[in-house]
């Protein structure tokens, strides 16, 4: 007898469970996002404040600032692999351990950042559309702007769940965009919804932690707001990977549910 069909999550409830994923293993994500992200945010925050109050050479200022950038994105993104692969275990009952998931994701970082350059590459575009009366206002580049920018977002929904693929399934950059692909013919909206959304939920939650962050401010001085707006913006982005990744496991996790669903009324 076959096994009921399991009705497919709406993006609300994509965007709920995610939230609670992410909230059971809070602790062992913050230890990851923590230790990955807030040594080099602390850097790159004291050159910026460095090349902010500086009379000297912008140059050298400049020259120490882009590895130090560099170091932090790097961080960024093994830190939501690591994040990913934790919240993935949460659905399994399976006990969380930051530093195994760190180790995991720095071995697949060369994968791992080249698919993740490609989807933001992919993705940046349809800032285009969000902002179409600002290309409207350039006149003759907005028809083309808008044309990529709906491309862009048909990118980002047809690879929605790539990384998640490539980190879970253990497949190469190609296979990932491939299994994607797959996975959300027939619900690329939902795909594109949970993206889109779950992006602005997770940045909202940054963004909330900054303005927090702004209240305790002890001056009004130009450094100590470019200090405060710092902390603010980095222990926001603590956040902001964890609340992300966890909306793309759960998307992805009730996609691969649909396909076993098809493939068991096939064989039945």
């Amino acid at each position: 007898m076959n096994q009921p069909e399991q009705r497919p999550r709406a993006v609300s409830d994509i965007l709920e469970y995610g939230v609670r994923l992410a909230a059971g293993r809070a602790l062992v994500l913050l230890r990851i996002t923590t230790s990955l992200t807030l040594p080099t945010g602390v850097l790159l925050g004291a050159v910026i404040v460095w090349l902010a109050m500086s009379s000297g050479s912008k140059q050298l200022a400049i020259g120490i600032l882009v590895p130090v950038a560099v170091l932090y994105t790097l961080a960024l993104v093994v830190a939501g692999a690591a994040c990913l692969k934790v919240v993935a275990g949460a659905r399994t009952a399976a006990e969380p351990n930051a530093r195994a998931a760190i180790t995991f994701a720095l071995r697949r970082l060369g994968p791992i950042l080249c698919l993740t350059v490609l989807l933001l590459v992919g993705a940046a575009p349809a800032i285009a559309v969000l902002v179409l009366p600002i290309a409207l206002a350039i006149g003759g580049y907005a028809v083309l702007l808008s044309a990529f920018g709906f491309l862009s977002l048909w990118f980002s929904g047809t690879f929605a769940v790539a990384i998640p693929a490539m980190l879970l399934e253990e497949k190469g950059v190609v296979e990932s965009l491939r299994r994607s692909a797959g996975l959300v013919r027939g619900r690329f909206w939902r795909a594109l919804g949970t993206v889109v959304f779950g992006g602005i939920v997770a940045l909202f939650t940054g963004v909330l932690v900054a303005i927090v962050v702004s209240v305790f401010r002890f001056g009004d001085g130009k450094n100590v707001v470019l200090i405060l707006s710092l902390v603010g913006v980095g222990l926001g982005l603590l956040l902001v990977a964890p609340l992300y990744v966890s909306f793309l496991v759960v998307l992805f996790g009730d996609l691969r549910a649909r396909e076993r669903d098809l493939s068991a009324k096939r064989a039945g």
